[in-house]
């Protein structure tokens, strides 16, 4: 059983909490926020130690990992000093907000000897995972094209002031919250990405708050793909993978936290269609067991440097060619 500390109890840090609580692979001994007012509540129920400085978790011989679930500008500074302290790293993505910030916790990473989980429970969806399994059977052809949104208005319901809509932490209206996670799936699908156009906007929130951004993405391999995310529109969730035998689409009907089904269609190259509809899992557990396998030496962790290095790299073309309204940046 692997013993982790939780650096920041916010609404995730408790949500990663609760989703590992009936692990038999984890146990969460301690956590630490600023807030510990906020947070003993919370802490006294889960039964773990409650601690107020980061540091005081990561010096605990009673600690083996660490989940940094903070906000994005502190992933690096955490992450790298969890690594020195003997400590495995599982960190809420964003992983880093820049291609050089991401480079210098791979390298704490690969130092220390570690394997770095990152929370990008989207692949363990049930209905992306076969999507997954459609394109590496070669059913669905030569990938040409991905187009992906996810939109929502849980940003909308909050101050202005809050970190989530504040951008030093989260560059690109909702890229961070929403299209990062697109960003890892259409990697992992298509491979290395060489060119980003992007462009956001304040349609509704006053600037300089953004809530909306969209991105051109072009592969290595001449696949295309687009994301767009909106922080102001009820909850709206689409991913289409589009190849030169067949295409899928999965609709989600709610965020990750409320457990809605997703739906799921494969059109063949006939044009037959058929349609299914897969439950909701818990898919950060699942995350978080995989990581532990790899952790453990069972089996290889389906992130890799590459997947990692190339999704920060999409963010942050993203941020530099929205900076210079859609100019595109190569990667």
């Amino acid at each position: 059983m692997i013993k982790i500390g939780v650096i920041g109890l916010g609404w995730w840090g408790k949500q990663i909490v609760t989703c590992l609580a009936d692990s038999p692979r984890f146990r969460v001994v301690a956590g630490c926020d600023l807030d510990t007012k906020m947070a003993a509540p919370f802490a006294a129920a889960q039964k773990f130690d409650l601690v107020d400085d980061y540091k005081t978790l990561l010096k605990r011989s009673d600690i083996d990992a660490i989940a940094v679930v903070t906000p994005h500008l502190l992933h690096e500074e955490m992450a790298v000093a969890a690594f020195a302290a003997g400590k495995q790293v599982f960190c809420e993505k964003p992983l880093a907000l820049t291609a050089a910030s991401a480079e210098r916790i791979l390298a704490a990473c690969a130092k220390a000897g570690g394997v770095l989980g990152i929370g990008h429970e989207r692949r363990y969806e049930p209905a992306m995972e076969e999507m997954r399994r459609l394109k590496e059977s070669g059913a669905l052809g030569r990938v040409l094209h991905m187009d992906a949104n996810v939109s929502h208005n849980n940003f909308r319901k909050m101050d202005p002031s809050n970190w989530r809509r504040d951008a030093r932490h989260a560059p690109a209206g909702a890229w961070t919250a929403l299209g990062i996670h697109l960003g890892d799936m259409f990697v992992s699908l298509a491979g290395q990405p060489v060119r980003v156009a992007a462009r956001t906007a304040s349609q509704i929130f006053p600037a300089p708050s953004e809530d909306f951004v969209s991105a051109e993405i072009d592969f290595a391999d001449g696949a295309r793909g687009r994301i767009t995310c909106l922080s102001t529109p009820p909850f709206y969730g689409r991913f289409t993978l589009i190849g030169d035998q067949g295409w899928v689409e999965v609709q989600e009907g709610g965020n990750v936290d409320k457990g809605i089904p997703s739906s799921f269609v494969h059109c063949g190259p006939d044009g037959s269609r058929e349609t299914r509809s897969y439950g909701h899992t818990n898919t950060v557990r699942a995350n978080f067991e995989a990581w532990a396998d790899a952790v453990e030496g069972r089996a290889p962790y389906r992130f890799t440097t590459d997947h990692l290095l190339a999704n920060i790299r999409i963010l942050d073309a993203v941020t530099r060619s929205a900076a210079q309204d859609g100019k595109p940046v190569a990667i």
